[in-house]
Parts: structure tokens; C-alpha cells; sequence
């Protein structure tokens, strides 16, 4: 199988690195040539590779181009960004490369993960099909691109010639589905233990859409820190613009800006999040940890949690526990 690694500028390279490695070894381990894997660019210049700083890390040299149509695959990587409105910038930027993609003869299967399924979307793609993205772009994703039928439980998708995936290391499952498709389970549980390769998490969990990348302002910062120091019973608009010295009408603008949500309903989601954390990573009974979060009804917690992640604690907790 001819796999193109797609480089471009801006991308997040070390994912390819990591899936040629995982490639190259299940080639070892088979004993035979399953993956041939090729550094493919928009064109054959070369590109700079950076770690998200404006100075290039170094810079890569293509093997092949999108116009090479004997690809059986491309693995394209995300692109380094923080927030929606970078993407928008940034797919703009990126049109000549969404183009390039959009001519890729039907045979050609695209794999893509974290922010690169915007440009898989972009260029029509995945229309009429399954697609997963990163949590923190859903809402990206669905305004922009309503065709796709899109599955954000899920952390990979495969739907016919696409797979997407959610993360900077959405890399991993899509390489563990090649070798275990092309090489066997023998194959694929061997490099798992020798590469020491974590089971990833097939589900997302519901608490996720907290826009946690969003949080670059220090009083949204402060805010998050208060409230998970707050009992659930003494939250308040009033207490919380007393204790930032900010007015409850700044708090509430700069919340709905980064989260769209209205500032009662964050701070509570702020609190859920600290339960479901309680109920992953404790196994204290859920009445102790509504009573150590402050909440003054254990009924009402529990009908809360239900209400916002569709899951009873009880549920989440057999669903996610680590």
C-alpha cells in the first residue's frame, strides 16, 4: 500500500513522524514490504517545518506531489491554530491546497486528524459521509459544513475512501486499523507492547465541550480556578464579579464570547467536569462526591448530570473509568 505523508506549511508534523515509525515497524515484524511510505507536498518545493513558532524547526524536501495519482492514501495532519476564527483564516489560506485535494481521483483514499478534517470538509469530500473532528472545532465544522454527517462521540471514523479522526494523536488508531487490517492482530498486539502504544479511547467524553483552548484571557483563567474552589451551592454571577472585581456584565460578555455559553451555565458546566473527573479517576461513592463539591441536593446533582452528559453518574463512571 503507497501512502503519502502530506507536508504543507503550518502542519503539525510529528504525527506523520510517529505513523511512519508505527508503519515501518509493522513492515519489520511481517517480514515484507505491506507500507510504502512517501513524503508527498502540494507541489515539489521544499517545505519548512516549524513546532508552532514563527522559526522554521527545518525544512523537508517532498518525494512526490498530490499530483502523483498512484497513491493509495494521504495522511494529512492538522494545522497549528488555538481558536475558530484562525481556522477560518487559515483554511483560506489554505485553498490551493483544499483544491489539490478536491481533484485527487476518487481511488485515492484521504486520512485526516484534529484540525486537517476542515480541510478534508473544505474540499468537499466527505460530503454525504461519516466524519469525526476535534471537540473544541464541532461547532466549526457543523456551521460551515452541514453535508457531513458528523459523529463527534467518536474519536475515529471510517466511512468508505475517508477516515477521520479527533486530536493531535489521531494519528494512532488510524495507523492501528492498517495494521491490524493489512499485517493481523498477532502483528499489531506485538507492536503495541514493543512501542509501549496506549488503547485509545474510542468515545469522547461529554465534558469535553468545556473550550478549555479558549481560556487565554486571565480573568477567564481566574474564573475557572474560583469556581472549582467554590462549593456548587455558593456559585453565583454576584459572588463571582465581587471576588474578580469585575462587573457580572464583563463576566458574562467575555464567557459567551469564548464559549457561547451563558455564565451560570459555564460555571456549572465547570463543576460537572469536576464530578465526571471525580467519577473517571476516584472510586468514591457519587453521594460523597456531590457532598465534597458542595452541591446541596445529591437528587439534583444526579438529575444535573444526567440533564448535560446523558449519562446517571453511575453510568459515566462505568462508561469512562480509568
Amino acid at each position: 500500500m503507497k501512502i503519502g505523508l502530506l507536508v504543507y506549511p503550518g502542519c503539525v508534523a510529528s504525527g506523520l513522524f510517529a505513523f511512519a515509525e508505527m508503519l515501518e515497524v509493522a513492515n519489520k515484524r511481517a517480514g515484507k514490504k505491506v507500507f510504502t511510505l512517501q513524503w508527498t507536498g502540494i507541489d515539489d518545493k521544499p517545505v519548512a517545518i516549524s513546532t508552532g513558532s514563527e522559526k522554521p524547526a527545518f525544512t523537508m524536501t517532498p518525494e512526490t506531489t498530490l499530483q502523483d495519482h498512484s497513491l493509495d492514501a494521504v495522511l494529512i495532519p492538522g494545522f497549528w491554530t488555538n481558536n475558530q476564527d484562525h481556522i477560518d483564516h487559515a483554511l483560506k489560506a489554505y485553498q490551493a491546497l483544499t483544491a489539490a485535494l478536491k481533484q485527487l481521483p476518487p481511488h485515492t483514499q484521504l486520512w485526516g486528524y484534529c484540525t486537517a478534517v476542515c480541510m478534508m470538509a473544505a474540499s468537499g469530500r466527505l460530503d454525504k459521509n461519516r466524519a469525526t473532528a476535534t471537540w473544541w472545532i464541532a461547532d466549526f465544522v457543523q456551521d460551515n459544513y452541514p453535508a457531513v454527517n458528523w459523529n463527534f462521540s467518536q474519536t475515529c471514523v471510517f466511512d468508505t475512501n475517508h477516515i477521520t479522526a479527533s486530536g493531535l494523536n489521531g494519528y494512532m488508531p488510524i495507523a492501528q486499523a492498517l495494521i491490524e487490517k493489512h499485517c493481523g492482530q498477532d502483528v499489531l498486539r506485538d507492536i503495541i507492547e514493543l512501542m509501549v502504544i496506549p488503547k485509545p479511547e474510542k468515545t469522547i467524553q461529554p465534558f469535553t465541550q468545556i473550550k478549555l483552548m479558549k481560556l487565554d484571557d486571565k480573568v477567564l483563567r481566574e474564573l475557572y480556578i474560583w469556581v472549582e474552589k467554590t462549593p456548587a451551592s455558593k456559585l453565583s454571577n454576584t459572588a463571582l464579579a465581587q471576588t474578580l472585581n469585575q462587573t457580572e456584565r464583563t463576566l458574562t460578555r467575555k464567557v459567551k464570547q469564548a464559549t457561547d455559553l451563558p455564565l451560570a451555565s459555564f460555571m456549572r458546566l465547570i463543576k460537572l467536569h469536576q464530578a465526571s473527573e471525580y467519577l473517571i479517576y476516584s472510586r468514591k461513592p457519587i453521594n460523597i462526591i456531590s457532598d465534597i463539591l458542595g452541591f446541596s441536593d445529591d437528587a439534583a446533582f444526579r438529575r444535573t448530570f444526567k440533564k448535560v452528559s446523558s449519562y446517571t453518574p453511575s453510568e459515566y463512571r462505568q462508561a469512562f473509568q480509568r
